[in-house]
């Protein structure tokens, strides 16, 4: 019940500014194209953020996988 009435309040408050919007074609189209340019640019920012991070953890990994480090080898002095 709450949603519904705050998202008619949305409307009605955002009624005025979509109305001076629809009389202007080109306005909403650039305000279109720059909203869908701002979403892939999110979208790409993200896939860049989860590629990161999942580097990351494989790099952890690895570490963690990596056998302990033995004993320094015992070399024989050359004669």
């Amino acid at each position: 019940m709450r949603f519904t009435l705050l998202f008619t309040a949305a409307i009605i408050a955002a009624s005025p500014a979509l109305s001076q919007l629809s009389g202007n074609p080109d306005r909403l189209n650039n305000l279109n194209e720059r909203m869908d340019t701002q979403s892939q640019i999110r979208g790409i920012e993200q896939r860049q953020q989860l590629r990161s991070g999942q580097t990351e953890i494989q790099m952890q990994r690895n570490e963690m996988a990596r056998p302990p480090a033995g004993p320094p080898a015992i070399v024989p002095p050359r004669r």
